[in-house]
């Protein structure tokens, strides 16, 4: 070890005068402007009390469409819908009240919101009583049109009310009022002579029934007119307090961005003195740091003595990497064995370090084929070495433990994973996302399970997703039994596992995600060339999207089309 001279001693020194310095003042700037930064904060916040009554404007507006739904359907799920908006707009209003508690002014805008809301829902209400009561002209000319058919082909022929008609309220009236015509008859001893007058006598009734319920459907609709007038003016007078508390609330945000504006102005001196000050001293500590460097020959050759074994240590390193890539690679299905289970198929597989944590895996198993694309925990080397248990679980699960459906499998693969990894009696939290499948070339049925990892499928030039379950192969808070889907699947069809890395990549104009979506739609407009072909465009997406920009994660994607 190199002895300090006096002056290195005064250097140190020195040195740690100023960084003490220079750490106090800049302690002090931080305080500064981290409660300037906590004040613009709190005052740019948006504030909730508008944000629920938006949420409040919608749920109104959807409960009118619910109304309208409901007179132009009849459809039963509108007024659950209905139901619904009222009890989430009541939740608002009790919201509203905590909010504005300590605001008289706000709070009497809640009062009457209150009261206009609930007269709004009355008048909703109202218009869906009166919906029910509206008769269908098209009912009663269809009836009409029955009684004048059934008078040209059989006097005899008895007009009969169906189950359905008799839930009309017409229909009910009409019945009623022949049965007791019937009954008066049979009382009296006479009989009907001519069943044709007796036809001629019901379209009579036909006709005035239908003139009263047009009638009556006059009344309503004036008085549904009433109703839509009422419930619009209800509308402008909340919208009118919906304004207001806007208005006020912007003038409220102005005021306190003054004041923001005020202390920024005074922040601003502040920060000019404490960057002048520390030019003055990182001036003075690099004279002094200079003065050090010039008679520190020694250092300098002991710091290239570091630095050369620092390589040596980087080039065994690296070298150990290297090995443990040919371990990894000798895993992984070697090309025959992939030409051989799924020939029609691709592999773009793309680490991130020298050795990954994804990897693919594929085993013929009963004359059916088992093949799959996981991911585990972590990447580099932590990654692969959790690749290793991962990989060495789905065989043990197949070959060992005859696990052959794919969600089966994946249960068991837990079970082993967990218990390999938690042989030391410390908990342990890694483990794999996996896109399973087992394909039976007999049967053309495909199964399908997966860990977090979806299975796509592209038919006729479109894409449909076939969910994983949301849990992964390893310990987990809550599990449960992984999902076994089957799929038919027709010639032409393709089908894609992957790995979250493309879709995550950073990159672009923007420097942003390639995101799921994108990703989607690359697969379905490159499905329409040969399997090389997208393997090719995927790749070359994906190297012309990262551009310069570091690749963040492995990436594999296999496509297989039957």
């Amino acid at each position: 070890m190199l002895r300090r001279t006096t002056f290195e001693k005064k250097v140190i020194g020195l040195l740690m005068i100023v960084l003490l310095f220079v750490a106090g003042s800049a302690i002090l700037v931080y305080l500064n402007l981290r409660s300037i930064i906590n004040e613009i904060t709190e005052e740019a916040r948006p504030d909730e009390t508008l944000i629920i009554m938006k949420e409040m404007m919608y749920d109104i507006s959807d409960a009118e469409n619910s109304v309208k739904s409901y007179s132009l359907t009849k459809n039963v799920s509108y007024l659950e819908q209905f139901n619904t908006k009222t009890a989430d707009v009541d939740n608002k209003i009790q919201q509203l009240r905590k909010l504005t508690s300590d605001n008289e002014k706000h709070s009497d805008y809640v009062d009457s919101l209150d009261f206009y809301t609930k007269n709004k829902f009355v008048i909703l209400e109202d218009l869906l009583i009166l919906q029910d009561q509206f008769t269908v002209d098209k009912v009663l000319d269809q009836v009409i049109a029955n009684i004048e058919q059934a008078e040209g082909s059989s006097v005899n022929e008895e007009v009969k009310v169906t189950e359905a008609e008799e839930k009309q309220g017409f229909f009910q009236r009409l019945k009623d009022k022949r049965d007791k015509k019937k009954d008066d008859e049979e009382g009296s001893g006479e009989t009907t002579e001519d069943n044709g007058q007796s036809f001629v006598q019901l379209g009579e009734e036909v006709t005035q029934l239908k003139a009263q319920e047009n009638k009556k459907q006059k009344k309503l609709r004036e008085k549904e007119y009433l109703l839509i007038q009422e419930d619009k003016q209800i509308m402008d007078r909340i919208k009118a307090i919906f304004v207001l508390m806007e208005t006020e609330e912007n003038a409220s945000m102005q005021n306190q961005l003054d004041n923001a504006d005020r202390s920024s102005q005074q922040t601003k001196y502040l920060v000019a003195a404490f960057c002048l000050l520390v030019c003055i001293l990182l001036a003075f500590a690099a004279y002094t740091i200079f003065k050090y460097v010039q008679r520190n020959n020694a250092y300098k050759k002991a710091l290239k003595a570091a630095k050369d074994e620092t390589e040596l240590k980087n080039k065994e390193i690296t070298d150990s990497i290297q090995y443990a890539k040919r371990i990894q690679n000798a895993i992984l299905p070697d090309n025959r064995k992939v030409e051989k289970c799924i020939p029609n198929s691709f592999i773009l597989y793309k680490p991130k370090d020298i050795v990954a944590g994804d990897f693919y895996w594929m085993m013929e198993h009963n004359d059916q084929i088992l093949f799959a694309v996981a991911d585990c925990t972590g990447h580099g080397v932590p990654g692969a070495m959790v690749s290793v248990v991962c990989h060495n679980s789905l065989n043990r699960s197949v070959r060992e433990f005859g696990q052959t459906e794919p969600a089966r499998i994946l249960e068991k693969t837990r079970e082993l994973v967990i218990e390999t990894l938690e042989e030391g009696g410390s908990t342990v939290y890694d483990g794999m996302d996996i896109a399973l499948c087992k394909f039976d070339p007999k049967t053309g049925m495909l199964e399908y399970s997966g860990a977090y990892n979806s299975l796509y499928l592209v038919k006729n030039n479109n894409l449909q997703e076939i969910r994983a379950d949301k849990q992964p192969v390893g310990r987990y808070e809550k599990p449960g039994p992984f999902t076994n889907h089957k799929i038919g699947i027709d010639k032409g069809d393709r089908i894609f596992l992957y790995t979250d890395g493309y879709a995550d990549q950073f990159g672009g104009p923007e420097r942003k995600k390639f995101k799921t979506r994108t990703f989607k739609e690359l697969l379905v407009s490159s499905s329409v060339n040969s399997l090389k072909m997208q393997k090719d465009v995927l790749n070359q997406t994906f190297e012309s999207w990262r551009g310069d920009v570091e690749q963040i994660d492995d990436v594999c994607v296999i496509g297989v089309e039957f």
